[in-house]
């Protein structure tokens, strides 16, 4: 009996330690927060039933399953609606300030950027900080996009416009800054 209790702990050594290898750290948020003052400044606008909808479907872009531009579609879609409402201009900065929120890391690692450019001229140059326990050695993925658009390096690592450092995990951006910052690095298309 005792000769199977210690093989029996050697094996459930042997697996925890196993498990502790290839267990990654996890970076989350609560998603919903990420866009409540934006829902207000809507319903403040008048912008009736589509607030709540923008906004719920927006706070789903920042989990780890969302695909790599639909924070930067959602928050075209935040501008869109504000700009049917007389262009709000809370509205129109809070859409940037969401667009600069990190996203989940299910793995750890930060989070590829988005390579496509933005409907919305307001969102030119702008893109998501990373929290800050992510490995800044490596990106989720098949390493495209490691790097915004017309930018060539983001310093220091994981800051955005909005802020220059890494967002503290778990935390909306928004509780930490209130203006967008300067867009970085955008070239604007010459449209003849």
């Amino acid at each position: 009996m005792v000769q199977l209790s210690n093989a029996l702990m050697a094996l459930l050594a042997a697996a925890s330690a196993s498990s502790a290898v290839s267990l990654q750290k996890r970076v989350v948020q609560q998603t919903p927060d990420s866009t409540l003052q934006w829902m207000q400044a809507c319903t403040t606008a008048s912008g009736g039933d589509v607030c709540n909808t923008v906004s719920q479907v927006s706070a789903t872009t920042l989990l780890a399953t969302a695909s790599v531009c639909d924070q930067q579609d959602a928050a075209d879609t935040m501008i869109d609606v504000a700009k049917t409402l007389k262009s709000n201009p809370d509205m129109i900065r809070l859409a940037q300030i969401f667009v600069q929120q990190p996203r989940d890391a299910a793995d750890g690692l930060q989070v590829p950027h988005c390579q496509k450019g933005p409907r919305n001229t307001e969102l030119h140059g702008l893109y998501h900080c990373q929290f800050a326990s992510s490995d800044f050695t490596k990106f989720s993925g098949d390493q495209k996009g490691n790097l915004p658009p017309n930018i060539t390096a983001v310093n220091p690592p994981g800051s955005c416009p909005a802020l220059n450092s890494p967002v503290p995990d778990g935390v909306q951006l928004y509780t930490l800054v209130s203006s967008p910052g300067a867009p970085s690095g955008w070239v604007s298309p010459l449209h003849f």
